[in-house]
């Protein structure tokens, strides 16, 4: 071990550029990979949906960084779950009340982005008056694979009646709307966070028929289903001009959140969470300004990357630079910090080391010099012998090449061995040994 270690002495050089790049490997190995160049997103079937539109929001701006988008098409939350598990999604949205964190073990939520209010229409002529009226009815909740169809069996059951207690019509926006209408459906339960298309249709369709208001029941169904919150939509909040509504409302609501697998990239989290502020931060019709995205309560884990960026926001080297810069950037960092570690204290002791290289090649035939020195004390026989070991001597250190600043140990040694020679010499005066 100790020649192992003279040897690395030496040859410091050597060795400090192989401890670097060893650092270096090292730093590589732990440095997170690059993130993929491919995101599939699941979207909505609707083209007007609030999925649909948000999800290509997202793929418009991902794809402006430099990725690749793949949209993929569902029925809704059960759907986007599901693909999600089976990693053929990776990012989706999702309702809330959806998920559940056992059987979606492995998935995290990187922030709410928008409530989504539930928009219960009775017809007038059915007599019913809430949802503990429609036992026995014709009530369009979705279709399978749709977040509205549990969260209208959800809050049925709430009111104490089962799949079985009613006639479920696999029916949804316009489709559920034009049902409605025309009397094929005596009650339909619609999700959106946009009162827009179905939604205004409906409530413009007169006295035939009514949207329920839920001020009487919010606390009881928030207590029932605590994933509901009770929004306000305001007396004209779709049009002042034609006031409609005609009056004000107070609906219940879940939260859309944006899922991910947990091992998502870190830098894809900022970057989306970055997106979900610009698309979102807006206010709207029942959220105000900068009150979405948060990282408010949610059905799934919060993804930790998330969580830091609400609280601190962009890192300073995405703030200033592109994406894919500060990708590259930052894992040279973390690439470079154990480098430098090590290569600190090499540039501080290097001078010192290759001081000492340097002077060793000539202290080393110090040793030789002093076992012939010794052996001449013992008496003339073996002085020629001596003599040749002597010269051999001299002309390995004459041949020794050193940087100038050391060549005056190599005089020095030279003059050593000239004193020496003039001992081993016939006529030289004996030696005067030391008190």
């Amino acid at each position: 071990m100790e020649r192992i270690l003279h040897w690395l002495i030496r040859h410091w050089a050597f060795s400090a550029t192989a401890l670097l790049l060893a650092c270096g490997a090292l730093g590589y190995s732990l440095a997170a990979p690059a993130p993929p160049r491919e995101i599939r997103i699941a979207t909505g079937t609707a083209p007007d949906s609030a999925y649909t539109l948000a999800a290509e929001a997202y793929a418009q701006r991902l794809q402006a960084t430099g990725f690749r988008v793949r949209r993929l098409a569902t029925q809704g939350s059960v759907d986007n779950l599901a693909l999600l598990r089976a990693r053929e999604v990776d990012v989706a949205l999702v309702q809330g009340g959806i998920a559940d964190p056992v059987r979606d073990q492995g998935l995290e939520s990187l922030g709410a982005v928008f409530a989504e209010p539930v928009w219960a229409f009775l017809r007038g002529e059915s007599g019913a008056r809430r949802l503990a009226d429609l036992r026995g009815r014709r009530v369009a909740i979705g279709p399978q694979g749709s977040g509205t169809r549990v969260l209208a069996l959800a809050m049925l059951a709430a009111n104490d009646i089962g799949a079985n207690d009613i006639d479920a019509l696999p029916l949804a926006g316009a489709a559920a709307a034009e049902a409605l209408a025309a009397g094929g459906a005596d009650a339909a339960i619609l999700v959106s966070a946009r009162a827009t298309g179905s939604i205004a249709t409906l409530l413009g369709a007169g006295p035939a028929l009514h949207l329920l208001d839920f001020a009487d029941h919010a606390d009881a169904y928030g207590v029932q289903l605590p994933f509901l919150s009770a929004v306000r939509l305001p007396r004209g909040g779709l049009s002042l001009a034609a006031d409609v509504p005609d009056r004000p409302y107070t609906l219940l609501a879940p939260v859309a959140s944006v899922v991910a697998h947990e091992d998502i990239h870190p830098q894809v989290v900022s970057l989306l969470v970055g997106i979900m502020q610009e698309v979102h931060r807006p206010r709207t019709l029942f959220a105000a300004e900068g009150a979405f995205p948060n990282a408010l309560a949610q059905d799934l884990p919060m993804n930790a990357d998330a969580e830091r960026y609400f609280a601190r926001g962009r890192t300073v080297l995405q703030r200033w630079l592109p994406f894919w810069v500060a990708v590259w950037v930052e894992r040279l960092v973390f690439v470079l910090l154990p480098v430098l570690g090590l290569a600190l204290p090499l540039i501080r002791f290097g001078p010192a080391l290759y001081a000492w290289q340097m002077e060793t090649r000539v202290w080393r035939h110090y040793e030789t010099l002093r076992r012939i020195e010794a052996e001449a004390e013992r008496g003339p026989e073996a002085r020629a012998a001596l003599q040749e070991r002597l010269e051999a001597l001299d002309g390995r250190v004459a041949r020794l090449a050193l940087p100038v600043t050391y060549r005056r140990h190599v005089f020095a040694l030279r003059r050593d061995i000239a004193y020496v020679r003039a001992q081993l010499a016939p006529e030289s005066v004996p030696r005067i040994e030391d008190a």
